[in-house]
Formats: structure tokens, sequence, C-alpha cells
């Protein structure tokens, strides 16, 4: 029987705050990609200022290099995955998105000089074949986009694999203020020639995304803290049972079982990697 705790708790409600964050995301879909991450980091720097002010640590850190790297992952991370959400089933987009840590453990391989086993191997392979499922099977996932999420998902490992080089070196603050730092200049840029004005309850969506993104950073950081690793992370790929409910509700979308198994495939791989990695 499932031992609960609190850090399982906080892990489930960090699910859940993503889970709404992609659901306004989805619901914004009118308005591009970039405007809505602009939006977003201009909440997560005034928050994050105000916890960098109190902790009294500098706000450019140490380890400027790789604090820049995981900035520049980050946003292209996130601007490709908004971009899936806005053009195919939110349960596709998050499922796709998944596929996260087969990059981070790719990567890992030539940043960090980790090694992988053969099982961690077939294991990422069963999630891949998992989103070739979901495209195969679900005509609104074009290849196009399937790639945006691919991609997607590669920069996350990235980012990742950054956050691990930073390891103590930098305040946990610091390490998420630079996402904030890069991306407003760089999203401002963009939609200074490509401004799509939102109205009326849309800026109650915006506010609640960017609330909601603190939120689940919180959440999960606390997981973290309070339990190890592998008795937590399995509970965010609640993710995508929330993306189901709420693609289903708000929009209507529905599943060809094919499609559910390809999601089954990507759970499964990474569920299995995380096992492997604890009896390792």
């Amino acid at each position: 029987m499932l031992n609960w705790s609190k850090g399982k708790s906080y892990m489930l409600a960090s699910a859940g705050f993503y889970a709404i964050l992609n659901l306004c995301v989805k619901q914004l879909s009118h308005i591009p990609a970039p405007e809505l991450i602009f939006f977003r980091s201009v909440i997560s720097f005034a928050i994050c200022s105000v916890g960098i002010f109190q902790a009294g640590v500098s706000f450019f850190g140490i380890n400027h290099k790789w604090l820049i790297v995981r900035g520049i992952a980050g946003i292209m991370a996130l601007w490709l995955y908004f971009t899936s959400i806005q053009h195919m089933p939110l349960a596709s987009a998050v499922s796709i998105q998944y596929t996260s840590p087969v990059f981070t453990a790719i990567l890992a391989t030539f940043l960090l000089s980790e090694k992988m086993s053969v099982w961690k191997w077939l294991f990422f392979f069963l999630s891949m074949a998992g989103v070739f499922f979901i495209k195969g099977f679900d005509g609104r996932v074009s290849f196009v986009y399937l790639m945006v999420g691919l991609t997607s998902a590669m920069f996350s490992g990235l980012a990742y694999n950054a956050v691990r080089k930073l390891n103590v070196q930098e305040h946990p603050l610091v390490i998420i203020m630079y996402f904030p730092m890069l991306a407003i200049p760089v999203t401002g840029a963009f939609c200074l020639f490509n401004w799509v004005q939102p109205a009326g309850m849309e800026w109650w969506l915006i506010l609640l995304m960017g609330l909601c993104t603190q939120a689940g950073q919180f959440c999960m950081t606390r997981a973290i803290q309070l339990e190890r690793l592998e008795q937590v992370t399995f509970l965010n790929y609640t993710g995508i049972i929330f993306a189901l409910g709420l693609g289903y509700l708000a929009f209507n979308e529905t599943f060809e079982l094919f499609s559910l198994v390809g999601m089954g495939m990507i759970m499964a791989g990474i569920f299995l990697n995380l096992l492997e990695k604890k009896s390792s």
C-alpha cells in the first residue's frame, strides 16, 4: 500500500497547478506563445525578485555560462511547448513533453559523463515509440508539431543538465530568475512586432497562468526537499491524466485507443526507468 506523505501531496499539487497552466495556454491559443511567455516572465520576475532580496544573494550569480545556458534552453523549451499545446490536443502535447527525461539522460552522457545502462536505453525506446503511436493514430497531431514538441523536450533536457551542472553553486532563486531575466527582453522584442491585445477575461487567465507557474515550482521544490526524488517523481506524470480530463471537459477532446496506448507507453518507459534507477 502506498505510504502517503506531505512530499507526495506537494508533488501532486504541483502537477495540478501545471495542468491549470496548460489549460490557460490552450484557452489563449490566439495569443502567440512568446507573448504568453513574456507575461509569465514578468510575473515570475516580480515574485523572484522579492525572494532574492529577502535571501540577500546576488541577482547575477557566479557561474554565468551555465546560468545563461539554463535560461536560453528554458526559453526555447517553453516557447516550443506552448506552441505545441496551441496546435495539438492538450494530452498529446503534455505526453510528448514528458519525454524530456529521455533527452536529459542522453545529454548527461556527454555533458556530465554519466553512463546509461542497456535497460535505460530500452525503457527510453519504449517512451519514444509511444510518441509515434500518438502521431500514427491521431490525425490532429501533424509531423511538424510533433517535432516541435520533441524539440521542446530536448531543450528541457538541456535546461535540466544545466541545473545539475550548477549543482549547489547557485541559490535556487537565482537559477529560476535567469529564465525571466533573459526571457523578458527576448520575448519583449518579439511582442513589439507581433502584439495581440488580450481582452476581458483573458487578462485573468494570464494572471492565473503566472501564479500557477510559481505555485507549481514551489510545490515541486518542496516535494523534492521533503522526499527522495524517486519517491515523488512518479506523481508528476499524473499531469497526463489531468490533461486528458481537462482536455475533454474544456475542449471535448477524445482519443482513439491506440493514442491512449501511446501515452501509456511514454509513462511506462519513464516510470520503469525511475524504478531501474532506484534498484541500481
